[in-house]
């Protein structure tokens, strides 16, 4: 427990960068709907893919890199630094994939689809995980399989999402 949770304070950290591209490609989508300049929405979604791509591997290969330092701000117990390094491994390496997610799912809500991304983010986040726990995490019950479901999750949901957009844009 110790080391996935200075793992997952560690990774809040990439996600942070992840989510403030979001952000900002909800702000740009909803700007150029509302001017309705909507020839903008796929340079948009095209630059916050790259943004969320670049710096999700950077900042998620360079706390892999960084992982023992890192943890060790937070305990220096062996191992704690082995359990939260497996959760930075599964979780923070590939977190690019979740900011993929967050930015379609900004460019749904900025073209003023909110509730279909938020279902489809629960559902992704909540239920798949659920579904995962109950069966693949039943038969290979390892602290990478639970953190697998992550990134999983995060590629099943991003598909969903495109889907959406690709239906409503």
């Amino acid at each position: 427990v110790a080391g996935s949770s200075a793992g997952a304070s560690i990774e809040q950290f990439v996600y942070i960068s992840m989510n403030a591209v979001h952000q900002a490609t909800v702000s740009f989508t909803s700007q150029n709907t509302g001017a309705r300049k909507p020839e903008r929405i796929n340079q948009i979604l095209l630059s916050g893919l790259g943004l969320v791509t670049v710096i999700g591997l950077i900042l998620g290969i360079g706390v892999n890199l960084l992982g023992t330092p890192l943890l060790s701000i937070y305990s220096s117990d062996p191992a704690v630094i082995a359990a939260g390094s497996i959760r930075l491994l599964w979780i923070s390496a590939p977190y690019f994939l979740c900011g993929i997610m967050e930015v379609i799912m900004g460019i749904m809500r900025g073209l003023g689809y909110a509730i279909t991304p938020m279902v489809v983010s629960l559902s992704g986040a909540c239920l798949f995980r659920i579904f995962w726990l109950a069966t693949i995490f039943a038969w290979f019950p390892t602290q990478s399989v639970l953190y697998l479901s992550y990134p999983v999750s995060w590629i099943l949901t991003t598909l969903i999402h495109l889907l959406t957009y690709l239906l409503y844009a």
